[in-house]
């Protein structure tokens, strides 16, 4: 028996020494010198090793098999797929109903519509069509889309631009055409509040729950903070100019005509930034990179976990440097080892580069065209005019809601009213910024303010110059400050390009509180511009 041990012993030594050497010194034995050094471990460690080895491969043959048909598929769907047109209606209804589930409320649309000439009771006409304008501004801005993907960058983003007021376009001017000045007046900033502390503050504060913090374009938030103050510069001149010491009549004159001026030059701005944003500085406007974006929304705690567990290691990486320990310590030994820990390793990196693959995928995806250019520009046309039907019709109730519901009309064109208008974007802009694009949902939120204020106000102040309203851009002492105090705040959270859920719920506090301030404004008071002095 001594004989037959010690042949075999010289047979293994000899093999061992005849096997060929690849690579240099420190690189790992090939893999017929592994597996005959394998001997030297525990039955358990090396079945685990070989059904992690074969998990591992077969994972990645799966995961590149499904990728190589996912697009084959997706490149076959969108070869076959063609925009819709206006000879194919039903098919138009369908994906103008199915952009989002918002569309649900659809239903109520023609309710609304019959509500008015049925002599329904004011709130309920007033409830109707405030939910039946919610979907209509959702599909506005789906035809909206589609009608810019045909226009190309500029003009379609400059149609966006102009087009993504239009509620607030048309609840104004059909308030100002009725001489509801409160109403429109009200409604302009509430739209801005809205945006800038509910809006903001949901993308802050939702995004954050999810992410540790989020970055944005410092140098775009900048120059949105830069249009804010001129916009309040705009509402800040009228109110100081109507603390002079003079004639109520001068004073009212001299009040529009500089109302009037300054329209006109907030218009002149408004132009300015956007050719500035899509052509001669458009790569300040441009996102953040996703990995620095990834980076920002890593939470300490869990790296501290993840830290904690490579240096503890998986209980069968334990098992198996234990029982690597118990063997010989020899070179063949420890090469298997790490063949052993890579092979656990594997699957958790593929996991981790397959989901930074679909992240990447998703975050610059382009949008589709589903739709032709006439079939996108007749559905925009028929979804404005179910707005301005809506529209009426809501403007029309507010006199009764407020005396039944016993409201002032401020907080109606404050608070209501300017939910209702960006009740769709609402939706996208925190639907976005819990995706860690908070560029687009600040984009989307600071965007809608600036547009309101630069370029439906002034449009309003220049239609009530035209038909002989009394639309100027001085409000209320109270309505100038919170609307100072809240672009303030703003630009103070948005200044260093970072954000987290503790800022976004100090902007939506702040919107409560003033909305509960608005709610208890005294009721017989007027805070347009036909009570001056």
């Amino acid at each position: 028996m001594p004989n037959i041990f010690n042949r075999l012993r010289r047979r293994d030594s000899l093999a061992s020494s005849q096997a060929p050497i690849v690579g240099g010194a420190g690189e790992a034995p090939p893999a017929n010198q592994r597996q005959a050094s394998s001997r030297n471990w525990g039955p358990r460690a090396q079945t685990y090793a070989n059904n992690m080895s074969r998990r591992s491969s077969s994972n990645r043959r799966s995961t590149s098999q499904r990728q190589s048909a996912a697009e084959e598929g997706a490149a076959g769907a969108k070869e076959k797929r063609e925009p819709a047109g206006l000879l194919q209606p039903w098919r138009v209804i369908r994906l103008s109903l199915l952009s989002s589930w918002i569309n649900v409320l659809l239903l109520v649309i023609p309710v609304g519509i019959a509500s008015h000439p049925a002599h329904f009771p004011d709130v309920a006409v007033f409830v109707l069509n405030f939910f039946a304008i919610v979907p209509l501004a959702k599909i506005l801005g789906y035809a909206t889309e589609q009608l810019s993907l045909h226009l190309g960058d500029v003009l379609g983003a400059l149609i966006n631009a102009t087009l993504g007021n239009v509620v607030e376009l048309l609840l104004g001017i059909l308030a100002l055409v009725k001489g509801e000045v409160e109403i429109v007046q009200t409604s302009l900033v509430g739209s801005i509040i809205a945006n800038l502390l509910l809006v903001c503050g949901s993308c802050f504060f939702f995004g954050g729950l999810k992410n540790n913090e989020q970055v944005f374009n410092a140098h775009a938030a900048q120059s949105y903070g830069s249009l804010l103050a001129m916009a309040i510069l705009s509402t800040i001149l009228p109110a100081a100019y109507n603390s002079l010491n003079a004639k109520d009549a001068d004073l009212k004159s001299g009040l529009l005509t500089l109302s009037h001026v300054t329209a006109i030059f907030m218009l002149v701005v408004y132009i300015a930034y956007l050719f500035f944003q899509l052509r001669t500085h458009a790569n300040l406007f441009s996102a953040i990179p996703i990995e620095d974006r990834k980076a920002a929304a890593q939470k300490p705690k869990r790296a501290d976990k993840d830290e904690d567990k490579d240096e503890e290691g998986s209980p069968a990486a334990e098992t198996a440097v234990v029982t690597a320990a118990a063997s010989p310590v020899n070179p063949a030994t420890a090469a298997a080892s790490q063949d052993q820990i890579v092979a656990i390793e594997e699957p958790a990196n593929a996991v981790e580069e397959k989901s930074n693959e679909e992240e990447e995928e998703e975050d610059d995806e382009e949008e589709e065209i589903e739709l032709t250019l006439w079939a996108s520009l007749v559905l925009l046309l028929i979804t404005v005019g179910f707005i301005g039907v809506c529209a009426e019709f809501l403007v029309d109730s507010i006199d009764g809601l407020t005396t039944s519901w016993n409201l002032s009309r401020s907080f109606v064109g404050m608070i209501i009213l300017a939910i209702v208008g960006n009740a769709s974007e609402h939706y996208s802009a925190i639907s976005v910024a819990v995706k860690n694009k908070m560029d687009l949902a600040l984009g989307v939120a600071v965007g809608s303010s600036i547009q309101i204020a630069l370029f439906v106000m002034p449009v309003l102040c220049i239609l009530g110059w035209i038909i002989d309203q009394p639309m100027s851009l001085y409000f209320s002492p109270f309505t100038t400050v919170v609307l100072f105090i809240t672009v303030l705040l703003v630009n103070y959270i948005i200044g260093d390009g970072r954000t987290n859920w503790l800022e976004g719920l100090v902007l939506i506090i702040a919107y409560v509180i003033i909305g509960v301030a608005y709610f208890l404004y005294p009721k017989d008071m007027d805070t347009s511009s036909t009570s001056l002095g």
